[in-house]
This record gives C-alpha cells, structure tokens and sequence, in this order.
C-alpha cells in the first residue's frame, strides 16, 4: 500500500477483524474527485465536456460476506458513523446520508441483474464537498468497482456512469447526469478527460502546464433567486426546443446546431431564448476549441477558451449575482491569474482559476482578503494536481498480524 494510506490501514485493520467469519482478502479502491473544466451537459444539450481528475480521493476498503449473506456494514472515518443496510431493502431512501448513495448504486446494479454480494465496508473520503468535485460521485464510483470485484460480471465504465446516475434518481430522487462520472472511472494519471455525451467518444489527453496551476475558490454562496433563475433558463431552452422542432424534427437537442444552422431559427425565437441557447451551443465548439489546443500542446490558447467562456456565462447567462462578479473581478485584476471561470453555471460562487505556481500563495492571500473585505464572505480553495486515477488494490488478512 501507498505510504499515504498508512494510518487508514491501521483503522481499518480493528474495523474488519471485529467481523466473523473472516475473509482472506480485502478489496480496496482509491478513487479521485473531479472538476468540470468547460462545457455544460444535461438533457437538453448532449454536449461534449473536458473535465480533469484531482489529487483528492475516497478511500474505500471492502470484504466479501458468507455467500448469502444480504448485510451491508458500512463505516465512515470521516463521519466517524456506522450504518447497517441490506441487499433485500432496495426501497427508495428519504435520508439522503453517504451510506445510502452507496446503497443505492448496489440496489441498481441488481436492478440491471448484476448480483451483488453482501460486504463489510470501510471508507475515508477527503474529496471536499464545498464545491462540486463530485465527491458522493466518487464513493458511488468507488462501491459499483468493488463490487464488480466480488463478482462474476462485468461492466463498462460509460454503463459504470449511467448505474451511478440512474441510482440517485432512482433511489434518492436526485437528478443527476451519468456525465460526472465519466473522467472518475475513465480519467488517466496527468490528463483531462474529453468526453462527448452524445456518442461516447471519450479521450485522456495528456496534458503538462508546466509553471501553471489550477485552484478553486468557493463562497459556498447559494441563493434561491439564482436557483430559480437557472430552472427559468431551462425553461426557455426547452421552448425554444419546441418551436425549433415544428421546423426540424430531428433537433431535440442543442448538441445538434451549430451557431450558424441555429441562425436559420433565430427569429422565430425570444431575446431570452436566443442568448440561452447560444450559450450552449456555443460553448460545445469551445469544448472541440479547447481539445484541440490541448492535444497540440498550447496552453495559452486553451487559457484563452477558458477566458472566452466566461464571457459567454456573463453575456449570454446573466445569472451571476453581484457577490460573484465581484470574485471574478478580483480574481482577474490578481498578478499571476491567467484565467477563471465561474463553475456550475455561477449558481453556488465557485471560479476555477489558473494561476503561476510561484505566485499562487500571494494570489490567494490577495484575493481572500479583498473578497472578504468587500463582502464579508470567507472564500475554501483547493489547489489540484492532475496526478491521480482510478486505482485497486488487494490486502490478505494475514497482514493484519503483523
């Protein structure tokens, strides 16, 4: 084992001999949180993504119950909780804590006959959960993996993805798009993801930014206004939709125009209408812009789709509230930034950022102290290194004597 997971092998070792009878082998997977760096998909846009793998993980350990045995014993480190479940109560769930996010992807593997053994369970998840790095995501990812391990099935990770977000729907009755899975199960070590929603072409691009690195910074601002804002949004895309298809019955999503075929509907839609969605369309030719630039190794031009996009939530979105143009202007009159872009269309004041390494820590010291200053909100960052995957492992019990 890594010399990181030390300390966790030690709790884990008294969490798994308290159970009889012992296993011989424990399965263990280290799965990484992510962030979404450009694009926007949901089911009115089957779009295209880049998103990127981050240095932080869920840690999860599980042993194999007697044959038979439905029981599931999960035990957060983190929360310091145990819960018991079992396979033979897949009803939908009201308490929304970890253990049944877990649950529910194992309820829906069986729901897609993919039997599924009882299991001991330890986790430790140090994904934060301020901004969206997908850290539920990551366990979901991580339980559907082990128990593929405990089995005599298999499956791909784009189905991997669609159990994942099928579950939530279905048992915790969240919707949720299978798209945020994709670079936790499919991401390579010191790439980002591409990922096209509509046919599955998905590809890890290696990707070196040599003197640069990614933070985000998060108020954790959420506002109902906002909220609302964003289901209007929707609404006039999914009208907009409508009027399109009595012209086109083979458009029933934006992924399908380019800006230039969408002019031949303009005029048949609203001011609101128009700029919503030009706002996706165009942000799936950036989406191409950007791995382009990437696969032929310019990071400036990528930093330059990045900076565009943001001009393309402010414009053509209007959703941002005034505590969140004030980060973005601070961010981007900060020496050393060379890009930031609102994250989760700028509903929960999150900006990715790209900054010098050298003058990171002066970057964020900077900008917290305006932000707060100037709002009295406290800004989280996270730096983040593409240096992780998807990754199992295998422990005999026997190491536990030693």
């Amino acid at each position: 084992m890594a010399q990181e997971n030390e300390n966790l092998f030690k709790e884990a070792k008294s969490f798994f001999q308290v159970f009889e009878p012992k296993g011989n082998i424990i399965t263990g997977v280290n799965v990484p949180g992510s962030v979404q760096l450009i694009g926007e998909v949901n089911e009115l846009n089957h779009g295209t993504v880049i998103s990127a793998a981050i240095n932080k993980t869920a840690f999860i350990m599980a042993q194999k119950r007697k044959e038979g045995d439905r029981s599931l014993n999960f035990y957060s480190q983190r929360y310091d909780e145990k819960i018991r479940l079992s396979l033979n109560a897949p009803e939908r769930k009201e308490e929304q804590g970890w253990a049944h996010y877990m649950a529910a992807t194992l309820f829906m593997l069986e729901g897609v006959s993919k039997r599924v053994n009882g299991m001991n369970v330890y986790i430790n998840n140090a994904i934060p959960d301020l901004f969206a790095a997908n850290s539920m995501e990551a366990l979901e990812t991580g339980i559907a993996t082990i128990a593929s391990e405990f089995s005599d099935w298999e499956i791909s990770g784009i189905e991997m993805a669609q159990v994942c977000a099928d579950a939530e729907k279905k048992y915790i009755g969240r919707e949720s798009h299978f798209v945020k899975y994709i670079p936790l199960i499919l991401g390579e070590k010191g790439a980002v993801t591409y990922f096209d929603t509509a046919t599955g072409e998905h590809e890890n691009i290696k990707a070196d930014f040599n003197s640069l690195t990614f933070m985000v910074m998060s108020s954790g601002l959420k506002k109902r206004s906002l909220d609302a804002k964003k289901k209007a949004i929707f609404r006039e895309v999914a009208a907009a939709l409508e009027t399109i298809k009595k012209s086109n019955p083979e458009v029933d999503s934006l992924d399908k125009l380019t800006l230039e075929q969408f002019d031949d509907y303009r005029s048949k839609l609203t001011l609101e209408q128009r700029k919503r969605c030009a706002y996706f369309i165009s942000e799936n030719r950036r989406v191409k812009d950007a791995r382009v630039c990437l696969k032929k190794g310019d990071i400036k031009g990528f930093i330059d789709v990045i900076n565009e996009s943001q001009r393309n939530i402010k414009n053509r979105l209007e959703l941002t509230a005034e505590e969140n143009e004030i980060l973005v202007d601070t961010i981007q009159d900060t020496e050393g930034v060379h890009a930031v872009r609102l994250m989760n269309m700028g509903t929960d004041g999150t900006v990715l950022v790209v900054v010098d390494k050298d003058k990171k820590a002066q970057a964020e010291s900077k900008i917290k102290k305006s932000f707060i200053a100037r709002t009295g909100l406290e800004l989280v960052s996270e730096v983040f290194t593409l240096e992780t995957q998807l990754d199992t492992f295998s422990i005999n019990v026997d190491e536990f004597k030693k």
